[in-house]
């Protein structure tokens, strides 16, 4: 490709995690959001279509990496381990060059703070904070930086440490404020503290604030209630204009000459059921459980509801919300549960054709060959299974309202390419809007459909993306919806660097100025 001899030197990226235009379009319209308002007036717009599944693993590998999941391998919070039923931190085992990376080998200077899942933080020429499912307190690279960022902003919180419920409103909403106070002071300071010539932070409270509040935010939720909701809806709008107010700082401190970009990984909208895939295909035969006594006692256990996410319910009154799971956590958290409760250690892999794990309900066939107990054929036995799947998750119901809660079913090669295809599961289901499923339970409940005990909100594919700069149109909401993976080469391109020809995304043509388009 054809490099451009106008570059600017900076890109800055602003990452909003989950944010909408859903709730963002009416407030930019009203002004009410000034720097935002802005970028209609003095840059490119468009909906940003996040990656399937729509979730933070998936999309932000897609970002960093300009691939598809069948390249970066990424589905989702989880992996399956080789040759095995277990399940281990997806990001461990992500594959491909991220941004950072090929610009600090090509000489570019970079500043990466706070993006979801970068942990352990990479030796880039520049300096990384990781992100969320930091593990340990070495976050920072050159480690060095630490001591001298924390004698600026205090103690430098990893993550949030009180969970979102009911009646506690109001200390939740708090401490994302204060997260994203010393996110922003971070930036700021290490903005100014280095050269660089691509810069990222990423602001999760966005998708933290939504996915606890949404009831609030959306009068069309089912659960939403007008007295509260107008407190709830004011707090959300500070969030939103303190953003505002940060991001026109960075954007200033970068200088005129930068191409701003403001985007994040996947939309948001109601939550109003959990789905249970696992449930599902056991009731269906499809899933077999040992007869060992230990299995049978928790399967009655799990028969009479005592299950994982009723246990959770029960601890989160006890510990008042106070409950994360973050980090290393999440594997010891899942390997317990999977010994307490019905789960994949229960599960009899010599008679199961078909099981459920992942973010999206994906369902992997036990193919011989491929599975270490593997009992379906490959070719048409493997084929039938799929066709009949699908055709009975469109016929999936909610137990109480008989609305189906699938709504579009992919065979995994129709969505995906590249090497690790083999790695993702058989299909993968999206649901309905306002249905998801639960990705670190195997059982998570005895029935297939449950209402969510705390939160109202989940993702959706419909993300955001803005660019303003010397050589991006003015004015212009952009015709064509921009795919996640289609950053990576943009910003690369901006920064004339060469772009790696086995990414998936393409340079956003259309968002450029007529004498400075790729050719």
């Amino acid at each position: 490709m054809a490099q451009c001899a106008l570059s600017p030197k900076k890109v800055l990226v602003i990452g909003l995690d989950g944010a909408t235009f859903y709730l963002l379009l009416p407030l930019l319209q009203k002004g009410e959001l000034p720097f935002f308002s802005n970028f209609l007036k003095d840059g490119v717009y468009t909906t940003l279509q996040s990656t399937i599944p729509m979730f933070t693993p998936t999309a932000w590998s897609s970002f960093m990496t300009g691939k598809n999941p069948g390249k970066h391998g990424v589905i989702g919070f989880f992996a399956r381990e080789s040759n095995s039923y277990n399940t281990i931190t997806s990001t461990s085992r992500r594959r491909g060059e991220d941004i950072w990376t090929i610009l600090s080998k090509n000489g570019k200077k970079v500043v990466v703070i706070n993006v979801p899942f970068t942990y352990p933080p990479k030796e880039v020429n520049g300096c990384m904070i990781s992100g969320s499912e930091t593990k340990s307190e070495d976050f920072v690279y050159p480690s060095s930086l630490k001591r001298e960022i924390e004698s600026i902003v205090g103690k430098y919180p990893l993550h949030s440490t009180y969970a979102y419920r009911e009646g506690k409103e109001d200390i939740f909403i708090s401490e994302i404020f204060q997260l994203t106070e010393i996110r922003a002071k971070t930036a700021l300071y290490l903005m100014n503290r280095f050269v660089w010539n691509f810069f990222i932070v990423v602001f999760e409270g966005t998708d933290n604030l939504q996915h606890a509040l949404w009831k609030y935010l959306d009068p069309s939720h089912i659960l939403h209630n007008p007295e509260k909701s107008e407190k709830y809806r004011k707090a959300f709008l500070s969030y939103l204009k303190r953003i505002d107010q940060i991001s026109s700082e960075l954007a200033y401190n970068a200088g005129e000459n930068a191409t701003v970009i403001i985007m994040s990984d996947h939309g948001f909208g109601p939550l109003y059921k959990y789905i249970n895939i696992n449930t599902w295909l056991s009731k269906l035969g499809l899933l077999k459980l040992r007869r060992r006594l230990r299995t049978r006692i928790k399967y009655l256990l799990y028969l009479a509801g005592i299950t994982p996410f009723g246990t959770l319910n029960l601890l989160s009154k006890l510990y008042k919300g106070n409950i994360r799971i973050r980090g290393g956590s999440r594997e010891r958290y899942s390997r317990l549960l999977r010994r307490l409760f019905l789960s994949f250690l229960d599960v009899d892999w010599k008679k199961t054709k078909a099981f459920s794990w992942g973010s999206m309900g994906q369902i992997s066939i036990n193919l011989k060959g491929r599975e270490p107990m593997g009992m379906v054929n490959p070719g048409e036995e493997y084929e039938q299974l799929r066709n009949q799947l699908i055709k009975d998750l469109y016929k999936l119901k909610d137990s109480n309202t008989n609305i189906c809660v699938i709504e579009k079913v992919f065979k995994k090669e129709e969505i995906y390419n590249g090497p690790l295809v083999n790695t993702i599961p058989d299909l993968v289901c999206i649901p309905r809007q306002g249905y998801i499923y639960l990705e670190e339970l195997d059982f998570p409940s005895n029935s297939i459909t449950i209402p969510p005990k705390w939160l109202s909100g989940t993702h959706r594919p419909e993300g955001i993306f803005m660019m303003k700069g010397p050589q991006i149109k003015r004015g212009v909401q952009l015709e064509n919806i921009v795919k996640i993976e289609d950053l990576a080469p943009t910003i690369l391109y901006l920064l004339e660097t060469t772009i790696p020809s086995d990414m998936d995304g393409k340079v956003i043509v259309e968002a450029f100025k007529e004498s400075t388009k790729p050719s």
